[in-house]
């Protein structure tokens, strides 16, 4: 995947080289955005979805202990970058020549039913020796939802070089995640009785905000179709998780503050119309 990737991206430039008017050319052809367009690019890099300690808490067994683990903006990280890595996409309006507003973000979302569980029968009267019903184990009910929205603007300075567009701006990030789940087994203890082995749903939720600054670069290698690259100068992000292990039961709650310089980096792919 990545040498395709890798390959489409030399393909691209090699085109639009060949393709290049000249200098007089440039000028009749307005590679630029201007007021009323839009552009929409698919980003490449980093995702940012929250991923680090994103477990429900345990169900009540054993030594039931709620794990402290405060929501960790992993996302913002100095490792494992990859720049083949599609991570959302991003919508921008023109509102003036210069300044533009945008959008970017993407969503998860999966949800698995819960089914109980049915214990096996057997008939071992006389010379019977056989199970008549086999244990079902049950369907565990398991929800997952991981949202990334970021909100901002941006205003692009005028370039003596037609096909170039440099920016600057900010962005309103807003992340959230949950993790949920529930087992509705019942079980036969070791006195015969029914054992219910959750009480109910079990959870953790995250929620993320904070502030970040923007610059960038869009290069158009043809009309309507530019490369961008992008860094966050600096941003801060605010999580705060809330762990619940079940109905009635206190909430254990954890928050963290995230910094970051230049840590931040996307490539982008975008047409503008």
């Amino acid at each position: 995947m990545k040498k395709i990737i890798a390959l489409s991206f030399i393909f691209l430039c090699s085109l639009a080289i060949s393709g290049q008017t000249t200098d007089e050319d440039d000028v009749k052809i307005e590679y630029r955005a201007q007021q009323g367009n839009f552009s929409f690019a698919v980003l490449f890099g980093r995702g940012n979805f929250f991923s680090s300690n994103l477990v429900a808490p345990p169900s009540p067994q054993g030594e039931w202990t709620i794990p402290g683990n405060a929501p960790n903006a992993d996302f913002v990280s100095a490792n494992n970058n990859d720049a083949s890595n599609m991570i959302g996409v991003e919508g921008r309006y023109f509102i003036t020549n210069n300044i533009a507003l945008k959008l970017s973000g993407g969503a998860i979302i999966r949800d698995t039913p819960s089914r109980m569980n049915i214990e096996s029968a057997s008939d071992f009267s006389g010379d019977n020796n056989q199970i008549l019903i086999p244990n079902y184990a049950a369907v565990k009910s398991d929800e997952q939802v991981d949202i990334n929205l970021n909100i901002g603007a941006e205003y692009h300075f005028e370039s003596r070089f037609n096909r170039v567009s440099p920016y600057v701006g900010f962005t309103v990030p807003f992340y959230y995640a949950r993790r949920s789940m529930y087992d509705p087994s019942i079980i036969s203890g070791a006195s015969g009785q029914p054992v219910i082995v959750d009480i109910g749903n079990r959870h953790l939720e995250v929620i993320g905000t904070g502030a970040q600054l923007v610059a960038g670069l869009d290069f158009y290698l043809l009309e309507g179709f530019y490369i961008g690259i992008e860094t966050k100068p600096a941003s801060y992000i605010y999580s705060y998780s809330t762990k619940s292990p079940g109905p009635g039961l206190e909430q254990l709650e954890a928050d963290s503050h995230t910094f970051s310089f230049l840590a931040q980096n996307f490539l982008k792919l975008g047409f503008r119309f």
